[in-house]
């Protein structure tokens, strides 16, 4: 067993033993009703099931590690991945920042600012987003806008499309995927999620490859509520070559991964309108300036 692998295992093997020795992750299961959750794959294309939409600004931070960086199919980088993503949503909007870097590629790095908007319509979750994506080096910058939509059949299961395109070449270029899964708390703050997800590539992928379906995509996770902030998952996917990757002889990729999830203990709620100086009180004493009218509530 290889160097890499070690240190995978040591630390899928660090997170697990945190989260079990840690009386918080099989406390009341009221510490878990205010988890928003996220089903993904290393891709930071999250299928979102909305989180909270009510006047607090939300402020979260994640980080994590994959043993490759596996997007519509394909192993971009043909190494593992370490990502960063500070995060801040307020109501239905959502804005964030994912940073990531090739671990085993120096020159390799990836810089996406991306804003969501998620509603919820009866049983339908609608989330346009739109990200503006830089490769380094020497990327310019590809602008790239979507849609998901999930309808949730019940509280276990739900299905959906993923829709998006890039702007290249003076040119929109699609995917366009559909999926389907299922998320079961199998415990007191541990939950399951299982998802399939069908890929057809309409250039979006090009030129590596043609027009046609690209991947099918096998994804199971594991989360885990170590604290009232921290969150912990796990989670391994398949994606299965179809039809215009496996012509190119690639596809059929197995990885997994782990990211650490945290909610910063300040929520603020806007209680007024005006942009008179005022202040807000941080645990003992910040303060920001120029924002009125706003009340922090220790959560």
């Amino acid at each position: 067993m290889n160097m890499k692998t070690n240190t995978a295992t040591q630390l899928l093997l660090a997170a697990c033993a945190g989260v079990l020795s840690c009386p918080g992750a099989w406390g009341s299961t009221t510490v878990c009703q205010d988890q928003s959750y996220y089903l993904k794959t290393a891709c930071p294309h999250p299928l979102s099931l909305a989180g909270p939409t009510d006047d607090r600004v939300y402020l979260r931070f994640q980080t994590g590690w994959a043993s490759k960086y596996e997007c519509e199919g394909l192993d971009l980088w043909d190494g593992s991945l370490c990502m960063f993503v500070p995060e801040i949503q307020y109501k239905e909007w959502v804005g964030k920042i994912w940073y990531g870097v090739s671990t085993d590629h120096r020159n390799h790095a990836e810089l996406k600012y991306r804003l969501d908007y998620i509603k919820e319509l009866g049983n339908w979750t609608v989330m346009p987003w739109y990200e503006h994506s830089f490769v380094f080096p020497g990327d310019k910058g590809i602008p790239r806008p979507g849609l998901k939509t999930t309808y949730h059949f019940s509280d276990r299961w739900f299905g959906g499309t993923d829709l998006y395109w890039q702007y290249n070449n003076h040119t929109f270029r699609g995917y366009y995927a559909v999926f389907a899964g299922l998320h079961e708390e199998i415990a007191d703050c541990v939950r399951v999620d299982a998802v399939v997800r069908y890929g057809y590539n309409g250039g979006y992928v090009g030129p590596v490859v043609h027009h046609g379906s690209n991947a099918l995509d096998y994804n199971l996770s594991f989360t885990f509520r170590a604290t009232s902030r921290l969150t912990v998952e796990l989670f391994t996917n398949y994606s299965q070559a179809l039809t215009v990757v496996k012509q190119r002889d690639l596809g059929d990729d197995f990885y997994y991964g782990i990211n650490l999830k945290y909610r910063f203990p300040m929520l603020c709620a806007m209680i007024g309108s005006g942009l008179a100086g005022s202040r807000c009180r941080l645990g003992a004493s910040a303060h920001f300036h120029g924002l009125a009218n706003w009340k922090c509530i220790q959560s």
